[in-house]
């Protein structure tokens, strides 16, 4: 199955705002390193800036 760039998106954005709102808890519960969870977050924003680049790289073409 093929998942539009736009639900791609949609899926990175509802991760980063799991992501914030679970690390602060789990950091404080020893589970996680506060320095991995900065880290795993700026890489998904990386991934999200990537994607709605390509978006924008895309959208020209199609219309």
């Amino acid at each position: 199955m093929a998942v539009s760039i736009e639900r791609q998106i949609a899926c990175v954005e509802r991760e980063i705002r799991m992501r914030r709102r679970a690390y602060p808890r789990w950091v404080s519960q020893g589970r996680m390193p506060q320095e991995k969870a900065d880290a795993e977050i700026a890489e998904m924003e990386a991934v999200l800036a990537t994607l709605r680049g390509l978006k924008a790289e895309v959208e020209p073409v199609m219309l």
